[in-house]
């Protein structure tokens, strides 16, 4: 955004007939550390003597995903509720789209990462985790009390002083 407001200025800078160096000390003085970059701005600079108009960055080569929609990242979900320990590859192949796509879906779209070869979402904490498995190996849990400085006193102060007597030592 920043950017485009700078090609704006930098084509006022040259409509007025300004040079290219008093335009780039014009942007710095403005701008400071947000400045574009010397090389950016002359780019930018020549763009407009050549007659260009647009302040717009020119459409990019290569093929937009078309996998990334709606549809597809609905058939991903219920690939991955129903079996979750795949692969990219074998996830991609059953929903019929390639590795790439597939993983920036599942990781931007639908925010989940790997754990231990199994697709989870991101917000699944590590306790809960050690809950699911405890719970799936039928162990007893013990509800254990949250955490209260009260609870433990000695440990704010037990630590300091054991570290500070073997501090200096080669053992």
């Amino acid at each position: 955004m920043k950017d485009l407001e700078q090609r704006v200025c930098a084509k006022f800078s040259f409509k007025l007939g300004k040079t290219f160096t008093e335009t780039f000390q014009i942007l710095q003085q403005v701008y400071g550390e947000d400045c574009v970059s010397r090389t950016q701005c002359h780019e930018w600079y020549q763009r407009f003597k050549s007659g260009r108009t647009s302040i717009e960055d020119d459409p990019k080569c290569g093929r937009p995903y078309t996998s990334m929609d709606d549809d597809h990242v609905e058939k991903l979900l219920a690939v991955m509720r129903q079996i979750r320990r795949l692969i990219f590859r074998e996830v991609a192949e059953e929903v019929g789209i390639c590795k790439r796509p597939c993983h920036l879906i599942l990781t931007d779209k639908l925010k989940m990462r790997r754990v231990a070869a199994k697709f989870v979402p991101r917000l699944l904490t590590d306790a809960l985790l050690i809950h699911e498995f405890l719970t799936k190996h039928e162990a007893t849990i013990v509800p254990q009390p949250s955490y209260s400085p009260d609870l433990a006193p000695a440990d704010f102060f037990l630590f300091p002083k054991l570290k500070s007597s073997p501090k200096g030592r080669r053992f």
